[in-house]
């Protein structure tokens, strides 16, 4: 089972690449304290809060058009180890044409129809933020998934 989001973000290529490749990037839309070694091979550290840090391994890291994470520890949600988390940008114009993956879900679980809604959610956020500098605060993100 994969996810599958697709968007165009009113920014530059460069600057989205960076959101998904930088911890400052990643802190602006997804993780609370990220950590990362941008290349490939390269490990990720994707911290939200004291149960939820979570680690990856770079498979792809294609700059600025492609990256995607191999998730390698993710308690206390098993069913994310070993899926794959990535992005393909293309520039369109001024704007970023974004396809997002989490894919090799076991299959279509209740925590993967979660998952779907809030990595929508979340890119939602980032479009936002990479546009228009609309920023939310980690402990608010939350809220916008209710």
């Amino acid at each position: 089972m994969n996810i599958e989001h697709e968007l165009v973000i009113e920014a530059p290529i460069a600057r989205v690449f960076e959101y998904f490749s930088t911890p400052e990037g990643l802190d602006a839309w997804w993780t609370h304290t990220a950590d990362a070694e941008p290349r490939l091979g390269g490990r990720y550290r994707f911290g939200f809060d004291a149960d939820h840090q979570w680690a990856g391994v770079t498979r792809t890291f294609e700059a600025p058009h492609a990256i995607e994470w191999e998730m390698t520890e993710t308690a206390p949600m098993p069913d994310w180890r070993g899926t794959r988390v990535g992005a393909r940008l293309h520039p369109d114009g001024d704007r970023t044409r974004l396809h997002f993956y989490h894919r090799g879900w076991e299959g279509a679980t209740q925590h993967c129809r979660i998952s779907s809604f809030c990595w929508a959610t979340y890119l939602r956020l980032l479009a936002r933020h990479a546009a228009r500098g609309w920023f939310v605060p980690y402990e608010q993100r939350n809220d916008l998934l209710l």
